[in-house]
């Protein structure tokens, strides 16, 4: 099992839960995760003892349908709901590229006032999200636009570890290649997105601007990561680039 899968399906278990108005009964989230009713059963009591407030209720053919309840976030006035507020908390990766600007006092109180409103069980059991997205600061390429679509299906990837099949437009050989790869982590930088993936047919990670990904599919198969990337990504380069610094 790839390593983050569980609290990632509790996340998606957390979601499904808060998006439905009527509730969810457990044999329907075991269809729509394809997963077991007893790993779902352990999945909601892990989100319950993470401080999550969720409950069920028996319809008249005695059926438990689970829900989330809203009402505890009432008197905080966020106008957010309980899966948004937690995304924002998780946000504040990609938003620390703004380090050391002028909004950087003003980032850090906001995430203060958001860890605030999540119980301590609760950021706990975020922070054992992988860390998917991290960010680079400088000025946004003019032009740079990425398909939400294709965004979507590199995070899919990326967060359970999918190979997948990518059509992409190569600048360097001016043509359109077809390509094998393994996705490892999605960063902002300079005001661009992209991917760094390794590619088994050259032995070695590479880097690749989303925009330029025409469409890209996810296989069954996963792979296990054989290298480790931190998160401080092109940190030794002026701009987009990888590998070791040099003194120039």
């Amino acid at each position: 099992m790839p390593r983050n899968q569980e609290v990632i399906r509790q996340w998606k278990v957390l979601h499904a839960l808060e998006s439905s108005r009527h509730g969810v009964t457990i044999d329907g989230l075991a269809d729509e995760l394809d997963v077991t009713t007893r790993t779902i059963r352990r999945d909601l009591a892990a989100l319950q003892e993470a401080g999550f407030p969720l409950y069920d209720e028996r319809d008249e053919d005695g059926r438990a349908h689970w829900r989330i309840d809203g009402t505890v976030l009432k008197g905080l006035e966020t106008g957010f709901t309980l899966a948004e507020l937690c995304a924002h908390y998780l946000s504040r990766n990609l938003l620390e590229a703004v380090a050391g600007t002028p909004f950087q006092r003003d980032l850090t109180n906001a995430f203060a006032r958001l860890e605030k409103m999540l119980t301590p069980r609760m950021r706990q059991f975020l922070d054992r999200l992988p860390s998917v997205l991290v960010a680079k600061a400088g000025p946004r390429a003019a032009g740079s636009e990425s398909s939400p679509d294709i965004i979507s299906r590199l995070l899919e990837a990326t967060l359970h570890f999918r190979v997948s099949t990518m059509r992409y437009h190569s600048v360097s050989s001016a043509r359109i290649k077809d390509y094998v790869v393994h996705p490892y982590r999605l960063a902002f930088a300079q005001g661009g997105l992209y991917l760094l993936a390794y590619v088994p047919e050259y032995k070695d990670i590479r880097t690749f601007a989303v925009d330029r990904i025409a469409s890209i599919s996810l296989e069954k198969q996963t792979f296990t990561p054989k290298e480790r990337i931190g998160t401080e990504v092109f940190a030794n380069s002026l701009g987009v680039n990888t590998g070791e610094p040099r003194r120039v």
